[in-house]
């Protein structure tokens, strides 16, 4: 077959080239010694053919939906190694799903709107004022909706090992999908590092490493020289459940970074959970933060009267934060966060510890 021959069987259609065969077969066609006026023909319909072809394979590409992978012209997309191997994601995503929890405020303090977020994000984290009906519900860990996250388009999704891992073969179904190998809560600066990589977002993380750094100085330069010394504890009660949140926890690395000791009890490891009303002696310190919520949520108001409950219990009396009046309630950021809940977290320091020195 010669060149140009086989450049137009390859471009022509299916039902085309099935309806050549059978004549074939049925002899239909004899070849015939070719004239010069009949080989102008034949060349010049085969040039029309061919253009033709040509025409409607570009129109189907033109009409194709893009996909996440291999249809993205290669100039548009990056390569972000992550804890599953490695994917091709848009080199600036504006549909970015979040499933996951704390990484919802690295997000956002990057400067990027989710358009899915898990169910507690939407109920509970009141603090991230986010748009109820811009954002989807997407469920929660381990069951996320798929329906919804399908519908939804999105041209990236981000998550965890410990929530996205044995939901990623039908994440990356949906859309290009990065799983962060970090504990989200603990490993919270590495989280945002991450999402800024994947979101190109690699300044303005410098930008909030920065900004945190300075308010750091700022806590340390107007409470007393003393504050260190002061053991300060951090408790996290819900119904059925009494928790501390040590040192390798969120709150606990920021109240590291400001230089504040811990009680014995809370000295290491990441939480104690589980506690007994007769073990509250491990939850003491000469100041006491309560992990207390701000949502209107039937679990929140569980919640609250847990808190209520275990306050009115005679061994909270005994508890030496309690006798000095150095218990103060604060917001669900001090428990899962970020840039942002890490500043607001220094913010209330510096408003209570002034108060204490």
């Amino acid at each position: 077959m010669q060149p140009v021959v086989q450049t137009i069987w390859a471009q022509a259609p299916q039902a085309m080239k099935a309806l050549l065969r059978r004549a074939v077969s049925r002899k239909l066609f004899q070849p015939q010694p070719l004239s010069p006026q009949r080989r102008f023909i034949l060349v010049s319909g085969t040039a029309a053919l061919l253009a033709a072809c040509t025409k409607s394979r570009q129109a189907q590409n033109a009409s194709r939906p893009p996909s996440s992978s291999s249809s993205v012209a290669a100039s548009s997309v990056k390569i972000i190694q992550h804890a599953l191997g490695e994917i091709a994601v848009p080199m600036d995503p504006s549909r970015v799903v979040v499933y996951g929890y704390a990484i919802v405020d690295a997000v956002l303090s990057l400067g990027v709107e989710p358009i899915g977020v898990p169910s507690t994000i939407l109920n509970e984290m009141v603090y991230l004022n986010l748009e109820r009906e811009a954002i989807a519900d997407i469920g929660e860990a381990g069951q996320p909706n798929l329906e919804t996250l399908s519908a939804l388009q999105p041209d990236l999704i981000l998550t965890t090992q410990q929530i996205g891992e044995s939901s990623y073969p039908l994440l990356s179904q949906i859309a290009p999908t990065v799983v962060l190998a970090v504990d989200e809560r603990a490993d919270w600066r590495e989280a945002t590092r991450l999402c800024a990589e994947a979101l190109d977002k690699q300044t303005e993380a410098k930008t909030l490493s920065a900004d945190y750094e300075n308010k750091l100085a700022q806590l340390k330069a107007r409470v007393s020289q003393n504050l260190g010394e002061v053991e300060t504890s951090i408790v996290y009660i819900r119904p059925g459940e009494i928790r501390t949140m040590g040192q390798d926890s969120f709150p606990g690395s920021v109240l590291s970074d400001a230089g504040l000791s811990r009680p014995p009890a809370q000295a290491q490891g990441p939480d104690r959970r589980n506690l007994s009303l007769e073990s509250l002696d491990q939850i003491d310190g000469d100041v006491m933060f309560i992990l207390t919520p701000q949502s209107s949520s039937e679990q929140a108001a569980g919640v609250k009267a847990e808190i209520e409950r275990v306050k009115a219990t005679p061994l909270w009396s005994q508890l030496q934060a309690v006798k000095n009046n150095q218990v103060y309630e604060v917001a669900p950021y001090w428990a899962l966060g970020n840039y942002s809940a890490a500043n607001r977290m220094i913010d209330d320091l510096m408003r209570y510890f002034t108060e204490i020195s």
